[in-house]
């Protein structure tokens, strides 16, 4: 049995599982950030329409534009899951690759890093598969707002170990506050993110076990001479280089003493 691609920490996510699927063309709610990598040559294509002003490339499709290697598993994760007709055997894959993983003996697990639910099926069938591990930790990201609140007027809430942050900026975030969850929103300076008195999350520990909403920094290529480029370009001069190896420097707000800088490893 083909089984879905689940990797073991990246530059940003330390001692986190996480699983893929190709941005963009998995991402119906996506509207300010939407991006497409080309399966083939990785050729980028930009779909944004800006919201509230705002707009930047997807820095997981520009990862997989740009690395063949991350690029393919998405996709093969994606060709697996759309051969499958029912949730049930969508359950019954998900359930398989996690117990094939170091994850069953527990952990965290964060649900796309690249993509988003592109169906309800595909949706429930996660919620489904997470019951079967209650000592993994389940986190998202999600612009998918119309299947979040669908499972949750169905089921009465989400699964215990399933924690999801609302990301702003989608076609649907006005639906935001009927899901009674947590969001999240791109800044481009530590600025914009203070002035909302937002604490900005760089490890994902927020997303993990945090109740209030917060903000995340630009990070990832953004086209030249944009006002994404630019903000990226100041922020570089204040020492944050983003999530690689060579990152130094983390921008942070602590609301009683305010912004401080913190050295990453």
């Amino acid at each position: 049995m083909r089984l879905l691609k689940i990797t073991f920490e990246n530059a940003k996510l330390k001692g986190i599982w996480h699983y893929s699927l190709p941005s963009g063309y998995t991402c119906p709610g996506a509207k300010c950030c939407k991006t497409f990598a080309d399966r083939e040559t990785g050729k980028i294509t930009d779909a944004q329409t800006p919201v509230g002003g705002m707009s930047f490339r997807c820095y997981a499709a520009m990862d997989e534009g740009r690395l063949p290697n991350v690029r393919k598993p998405r996709w093969e994760n994606f060709d697996l899951l759309k051969s499958l007709k029912t949730t049930a055997q969508k359950v019954k894959l998900i359930v398989k690759s996690i117990k094939e993983t170091g994850l069953i003996r527990g952990g965290t697990l964060r649900v796309h890093i690249g993509g988003d639910y592109y169906s309800q099926s595909y949706f429930d069938a996660w919620m489904k598969a997470s019951s079967f591990f209650p000592n993994i930790v389940f986190y998202s990201y999600t612009k998918s707002l119309k299947f979040l609140l669908s499972y949750i007027k169905k089921n009465g809430g989400l699964p215990d170990n399933f924690v999801f942050t609302c990301s702003r900026g989608g076609k649907y975030d006005d639906l935001i506050p009927s899901t009674m969850t947590k969001s999240a929103r791109v800044f481009f300076s530590q600025e914009e993110a203070k002035a909302l008195d937002l604490d900005i999350d760089h490890t994902d520990d927020f997303a993990i076990s945090g109740k209030d909403d917060f903000a995340l920094v630009i990070h990832g290529s953004q086209p030249a001479g944009t006002r994404a480029s630019k903000a990226l370009q100041a922020l570089k001069k204040k020492g944050f280089t983003g999530y690689g190896k060579k990152s130094k420097i983390r921008l942070s707000h602590d609301k009683t003493s305010g912004w401080s800088e913190a050295v990453c490893g």
